[in-house]
């Protein structure tokens, strides 16, 4: 089959809906690449868990069609879906995932049409659930899932190639079937602006979980004003909304600028009115934030962790430190102390995102895994 007659049906994560991107403001990018695609393939569709209040998002899609549902549980999920939407299943010729979670009706689908399945994960759901979770059950569960996923998938996608070496070691797959395709940048969206005056010495965007360790930058903070260093930090994202977080930048007396959730096509306005970002976490998939922080030409701090050790190379593409609040502060002091590093290290990301992640590099990536798989 010839890609232009294929039609791919899209199943989202699960509990996840187009207005949940629109609500932390990534609808506009998440779409970015199906839009891209959909110039090549017959029909998309996004089998979506909003219900009909994803309707109300049909104007952005353009030719992609929503299909959208309620996610209660499996053989609920599954009878809505053939009630609803049978004959675009039936007519499906590629069915893929967005994450792990959210596997269970596409790979049902699978076996009940015999059609072409391939799993996308932006993070290895077994390796996340053990880093959140305590409870034994909950983990086997993940990492039955990812390995049933991976295993009955006609093409695996990770987002790195550390990632695709744990998914072949653990659950011992041809590794033909396992494909890199890492996240996209918009890179004519996310761009320095000269025009822009800086206005804050530090950004962070994120959410406020323990995995982005909010609590040692607030603390590295805090000891560089000690030493009479007062850093100008704004934080973007869900963060912003976390009591425990405003309690601690309260207790600092910290000069800290809270901005909530941005539209991710707005993020570049905020983003360039920063000398540094910084992503201090435990760990991370393949971080965006990151990625188009440095498509900004921002110099970036990250630390030496999985997930951003992989783009960050330590004093050419940006900073690495260590996960405590001493070695995060010596990493803002000395950045924040030298222009001619912050210049050096902005410029090379900015060229290293280009070089690596543009969206139409990622596309076309996409397009020949498809090709590919329906080829097979």
């Amino acid at each position: 089959m010839e890609i232009g007659d294929a039609t791919l049906s899209l199943f989202f994560t699960k509990h996840v809906s187009l207005k949940t991107w629109a609500d932390i403001g990534i609808i506009d990018r998440e779409l970015a690449l199906y839009k891209k695609l959909s110039i090549h393939l017959k029909k998309i569709n996004l089998i979506t868990y909003g219900g009909r209040k994803d309707k109300i998002y049909s104007d952005l899609l353009g030719d992609i069609n929503a299909l959208p549902l309620v996610w209660r549980f499996r053989a609920f999920t599954i009878l809505n879906l053939l009630l609803k939407y049978y004959p675009e299943l039936k007519d499906s010729d590629i069915l893929k995932t967005n994450q792990i979670n959210g596997s269970e009706i596409p790979l049902w689908v699978k076996r009940k049409f015999k059609k072409k399945l391939i799993v996308r994960c932006g993070y290895l759901h077994s390796i996340h659930t053990i880093k959140r979770s305590n409870e034994k059950k909950t983990i086997r569960t993940a990492i039955q899932l990812e390995k049933t996923a991976f295993t009955l998938a006609d093409m695996g996608i990770v987002t790195s190639a550390w990632q695709r070496d744990i998914v072949l070691n653990q659950y011992m797959l041809d590794p033909a079937k396992i494909k890199v395709i890492p996240n996209y940048v918009m890179t004519d969206v996310f761009k320095p602006d000269s025009q822009i005056k800086k206005k804050f010495d530090l950004i962070f965007i994120g959410r406020g979980s323990e995995q982005k360790n909010i609590g040692n930058l607030l603390k590295a903070i805090k000891f560089l004003k000690k030493q009479n260093r007062n850093i100008s930090f704004v934080m973007v994202g869900t963060c912003c909304f976390e009591s425990k977080i405003k309690q601690m930048i309260t207790d600092y007396e910290l000069d800290v600028t809270l901005k909530g959730t941005i539209p991710n096509f707005e993020l570049p306005k905020i983003i360039n009115q920063a000398r540094i970002f910084i992503l201090p976490s435990y760990y991370e998939g393949h971080p965006k934030v990151l990625l188009e922080a440095m498509s900004c030409s921002m110099p970036c701090i990250g630390t030496d962790v999985a997930g951003i050790r992989e783009d960050i190379a330590h004093l050419v593409t940006g900073y690495l430190c260590k996960t405590d609040f001493k070695s995060i502060s010596n990493a803002i002091d000395i950045i924040l102390n030298d222009e001619s590093l912050q210049t050096r290290l902005g410029r090379n990301a900015r060229n290293y995102i280009l070089s690596k992640y543009s969206l139409d590099k990622i596309s076309k990536m996409e397009i020949e895994v498809i090709k590919e798989v329906l080829a097979s």
